[in-house]
């Protein structure tokens, strides 16, 4: 089979990035799906473990179960993936939290920060290169963010959590050796001790809804994994074709639209929420007339 030519690989990254950000910006419309009750932990236990199902299916089906499970073989890739697991974990819980607490606004900015965290850890662990276009680009976001900071008035610790949690998952996810189905499947199975054990605990004292809450909520639940599944491999694809600072300012994408569920579901945003707003376009724009300068040349 002919390999895939550079351009071929980086056009299919950026795609699968686009394709997670969106996801992951619609995400507060999955959480506000469920009814009053049910907790942010509950959701994002079942949001894990029917994630590891899903793919232990389809790499069984597609052969690549061995191949995954041969990763054990491996222990620094092994070590890798572990620490991921914390990271993306931790992030997990924090944004289902946010996201059932009202805390949208604040979970937003957290992406907002996050793909500047990505370019600075593009930069100083991958050695990465920016040109001044780019830099210029960064340098718009980096206003918005300072903007948000400023509007919020107080240390955002949900925001700060969100961005360095997702931005070290970034730089792990692309320097370890596991394609983005395999070290997904790996990083479930590593948690899966916790998350059963979370899961059976709830359901056998009465507090969990797979066994005692309504068809709906049932539904949610069991559908929990997709969620996930969907737009992480599509991240984890694009993070080992397109380079750390081009994911970092596609990013934007998925921040922008949460901060516009904030809206949605009441959340005060003033003058300065839209000067954000202006801010970070304006350096997506920049960003996109370098990518089309570099095309026509």
């Amino acid at each position: 089979m002919t390999p895939a030519r550079p351009e071929n690989a980086g056009r299919a990254g950026l795609l699968a990035a686009l394709g997670a950000f969106l996801m992951w910006g619609l995400m507060p419309l999955f959480f506000h799906a469920f009814p009053d009750g049910v907790k942010p932990f509950e959701i994002t236990l079942h949001r894990i473990f029917w994630t590891l199902v899903i793919l232990l299916f389809a790499l069984w089906f597609s052969g690549a179960l061995g191949q995954a499970l041969a990763l054990f073989k491996r222990p620094k890739v092994i070590a890798t993936l572990a620490a991921s697991t914390v990271l993306i974990a931790i992030n997990w819980f924090v944004y289902a939290w946010a996201a059932m607490n009202n805390h949208l606004a604040e979970a937003s900015l957290g992406y907002f920060i996050n793909p500047l965290v990505n370019v600075a850890f593009g930069v100083v662990f991958l050695r990465e290169r920016l040109n001044a276009w780019r830099w210029i680009a960064v340098g718009l976001a980096g206003l918005g963010v300072l903007n948000q900071i400023i509007l919020v008035g107080q240390l955002p610790w949900i925001a700060l959590t969100l961005a360095f949690s997702f931005g070290g998952y970034g730089v792990l996810r692309k320097t370890v050796d596991a394609e983005a189905g395999e070290g997904l499947f790996i990083e479930t199975l590593l948690i899966l001790p916790f998350i059963l054990g979370a899961i059976i605990w709830l359901e056998s004292h009465g507090t969990g809804h797979l066994l005692h809450g309504t068809t709906w909520t049932k539904i949610l639940l069991l559908s929990a994994g997709l969620t996930i599944t969907l737009p992480l491999t599509l991240f984890n694809y694009a993070a080992r074709r397109i380079p750390l600072s081009t994911l970092g300012i596609i990013q934007y994408i998925a921040p922008s639209s949460t901060f516009t569920m904030a809206i949605m579901f009441g959340e005060h945003i003033g003058a300065a929420g839209i000067l954000t707003f202006a801010l970070i376009w304006a350096g997506l724009a920049v960003y996109s007339f370098d990518l089309w300068r570099k095309r026509a040349r």
